[in-house]
């Protein structure tokens, strides 16, 4: 079966590349949008780090705290955003191994307590389904030089 750490580092190497892949292109791929212009390339990029922040503020059992950036845009953002996902995505490796258990946290609605496997699987698909938006985005724009096949977890490194 495949396990919950193979999981985690495909995302982890997937986010990485793809987010490598996009800053080699020119800035204005980040205002590209599949159907909601509110919904950009650079928007969904800042959404999956920042909803990575929260799914490891909760993993760790951290109080809340707003993620923010310093840079807000081109090769800047992006090279931040790269890092940032590093950092974050590191520290699920840390739960491979957790127990299963409840964790109690805040949203923006309130209290809420979900199980660790429950967090790191909406962790792991919300990552995925947001990336195939990005390709979506640069698709629909004629931009195709990031297939999703090539960062599949059977291409993943080693």
């Amino acid at each position: 079966m495949i396990s919950v750490e193979l999981l985690i580092k495909h995302m982890q190497w997937a986010n990485k590349e793809i987010y490598t892949e996009i800053s080699k292109l020119d800035d204005e791929v980040l205002e590209y949008y599949v159907i909601d212009p509110e919904w950009t390339v650079k928007k969904i990029m800042i959404h999956i780090v920042g909803a990575a922040y929260l799914f490891s503020q909760r993993l760790d059992g951290k109080p809340f705290s707003k993620f923010e950036l310093k840079n807000t845009e081109g090769p800047e953002l992006i090279k931040e955003l790269i890092e940032e996902l590093e950092k974050i995505d590191e520290s699920f490796l840390k739960h491979v191994e957790r127990e299963e258990e409840d964790i109690t946290y805040m949203t923006s609605k309130g209290e809420r307590t979900s199980k660790v496997s429950m967090i790191i699987s909406t962790m792991i698909n919300h990552a995925t389904e947001h990336r195939t938006q990005i390709v979506a985005a640069l698709d629909k724009n004629n931009v195709r030089t990031i297939n999703l096949d090539n960062y599949s977890p059977w291409s993943l490194p080693g």
